[in-house]
């Protein structure tokens, strides 16, 4: 087995399985927040699996805090398809159609199949269109130090925040995707 720890949640990789665990240990994150961020994955996850690029036969195990899917033994940090840019394009798009802001887009939270099949996956931090702004004081502790430090500029004197200017920021200046593919992405779709 694997273990990948992503702070508030561990990815933990057993042969051809990935079970996302939200039982991080110590008490950086409160259990309420750790029971919010699961409880967004599991309703973005459902309400996105009819896409290709959602991960495949999900399995929720909510008295456990875990999810499982099929697993292909990479992430887009290792390797990436040719037509991986049009691939992201259209998951952008769909996120956009169905009105979801996706703030973590790195490419450790995507994998391809077998057949060059991009999946996304860590919907932790996303939210809908509809629930702006957001009081970040819930979610800073998730806040990895690069990231906080945007978020506390962003913010100025505020308690809340429009995701839709975080993820801006984070698809035109601060995660990098080769070639810049999230910056021309971002001015496709929402430009």
């Amino acid at each position: 087995m694997t273990a990948i720890d992503h702070g508030i949640f561990s990815l933990d990789i057993v042969d051809n399985l990935a079970v996302m665990e939200f039982n991080p240990e110590g008490d950086r994150y409160p259990d309420d927040l750790v029971n919010e961020v699961y409880t967004r994955e599991c309703r973005y996850l459902e309400r996105l699996s009819r896409y290709s690029w959602a991960p495949q036969n999900i399995h929720l195990l909510k008295p456990f805090r875990q999810i499982c899917f099929e697993w292909y033994g990479n992430t887009c940090e290792d390797w990436l398809p040719k037509d991986y840019k049009e691939q992201l394009e259209q998951i952008v798009s769909d996120l956009h159609k169905e009105q979801i802001y996706k703030p973590s887009f790195y490419p450790k939270y995507f994998y391809s199949d077998k057949n060059g099949q991009l999946h996304a996956y860590a919907f932790y931090s996303s939210s809908d269109y509809s629930e702006q702004p957001i009081h970040m004081d819930f979610y800073k502790p998730i806040l990895n130090p690069r990231r906080e430090e945007l978020v506390n500029f962003l913010l100025g004197d505020s308690k809340t925040l429009d995701m839709g200017l975080l993820v801006e920021r984070a698809f035109t200046d601060y995660i990098k995707w080769p070639e810049d593919a999230l910056k021309e992405i971002y001015n496709k779709v929402y430009r």
